[in-house]
């Protein structure tokens, strides 16, 4: 937690000063400058980029956020362990550490009286954030507004600084030796004056950051602002996947293990224009521990009874489900790519994704989905739903399963960001 400064109160409006001074004055190079400060910035972009969040692969700028995806049952925890410096920088990177667990299976599974597909494990990932740029017409009139606003804003911040701490010194002069017993009048008022102007500090250049970024999002003066992020993770799995599987229908049933350990690399171009509203383009790798049974390539027994299918055969078998074929893990190279268009102030969108597999599950999945936000009494995103059509193996690369008759389902995303922005 970065320590507060005990300060007097021309110190913090001065210091408030010299950060507009630092926007106002900032060099304009072809229409790309500064409109408002680089922590004003965080909590502008915080904002539009939580505007998405599907899945692992999205940035959110939240202290904490939940993503949970109905198609493949997983429910994910995360929490940024960003801590922000003491001067006015945009962030530049940070890591979040999270948990991941297999919610929908275990449920399905008892209610089935079926195997356990139990999934848990722990992320953690490091990312980098660009610098943001703000682009607009060199010599129009949307920097003359905001130099305005801001020198207006300054003004009133410093009045009411002012007036809060002549009210705090009326009420400091005031405290007498007997309302303290048993400690030094002079030092009591020390420490007091000492706690009050550190947190004045603090919450006025809060609203001073806060107040900027409100003003960009409502007068919308800027053509475009642009960010990019890079980040690079690795899912360890704590407890082992579990199969039952067999040669044949008529030889004996084995367990099988799968540790589904997980590397990835993503990097994102973020683009946010007021007229034409948001664009997200995510390329992404990831090389995971795949295994012949979620690949598809094993036939499902099926057996409630003293009968069951194999995929081909009816058979008299009575050992409890489980599959066909010959067990093996093995590393499934993933490369992926992602465009999502919100438009203007719109609260819906448009995604599509596309990835590829390499080795032996070498199919190709897309995914088509409608982002929705919704906005708190603020404006700010709350809750992010994102409906999905999936579409499976679209190259027919699996053979002998039951996969070519069902490749297209429905999904749903959830993403919850909450608490503090890390600014």
């Amino acid at each position: 937690m970065v320590k507060l400064k005990a300060q007097t109160t021309g110190q913090v409006i001065d210091e408030i000063k010299a950060i507009n001074n630092k926007v106002t004055n900032w060099p304009n190079s072809n229409g790309q400058g500064m409109l408002i400060s680089n922590k004003a910035m965080n909590i502008f972009l915080s904002n539009k980029m939580s505007s998405y969040l599907s899945g692992n692969e999205d940035l959110s700028l939240y202290k904490n956020y939940v993503n949970i995806n109905a198609a493949e049952g997983m429910i994910s925890i995360n929490h940024n362990f960003h801590q922000p410096v003491d001067s006015d920088d945009w962030v530049r990177s940070f890591v979040v550490a999270g948990a991941r667990v297999n919610i929908a299976n275990a449920y399905s599974a008892k209610s089935a009286n079926r195997y356990y597909d139990n999934q848990l494990g722990f992320t953690i990932q490091k990312t980098w954030m660009g610098k943001p740029k703000t682009y607009y017409i060199a010599n129009g009139d949307f920097k003359k507004e905001m130099d305005a606003a801001r020198a207006l804003m300054v003004n009133t911040i410093a009045q009411s600084i002012n007036k809060k701490a002549e009210e705090f010194e009326q009420s400091l002069n005031a405290l007498k030796q007997e309302e303290v017993p048993g400690q030094n009048l002079t030092q009591v008022k020390s420490k007091l004056r000492k706690t009050f102007y550190a947190s004045l500090r603090a919450d006025y250049l809060q609203q001073f950051f806060e107040q900027q970024s409100e003003l960009l999002v409502n007068t919308g003066n800027y053509d475009l602002i642009t960010d990019n992020w890079t980040s690079l993770g690795v899912y360890i799995p704590v407890i082992p996947q579990k199969f039952m599987v067999s040669n044949d229908v008529n030889t004996q049933v084995n367990k099988h293990y799968n540790y589904p350990l997980e590397l990835f690399v993503s990097h994102t171009r973020f683009w946010e224009s007021p007229k034409l509203g948001r664009f997200f383009l995510t390329f992404a790798g990831k090389g995971f521990v795949n295994n012949a049974v979620q690949s598809g390539s094993l036939f499902s027994a099926d057996v409630t009874g003293a009968q069951g299918l194999d995929g081909t055969n009816t058979v008299t078998i009575n050992k409890g489900d489980r599959y066909i074929g010959q067990y093996k893990n093995f590393i499934t190279p993933l490369a992926a790519g992602k465009l999502v268009y919100i438009p203007g102030t719109s609260h819906v969108g448009i995604c599509f994704r596309i990835e590829k597999n390499w080795g032996p599950y070498k199919a190709l999945n897309s995914i088509i989905g409608i982002p929705i936000v919704l906005i708190d009494k603020k404006g700010v995103p709350a809750v992010n739903f994102e409906a999905q059509l999936l579409l499976q193996d679209m190259n027919n690369s699996l053979k002998n399963t039951r996969l070519p008759y069902n490749k297209t389902a429905i999904g749903l995303t959830v993403g919850i960001p909450f608490s503090k922005i890390v600014y």
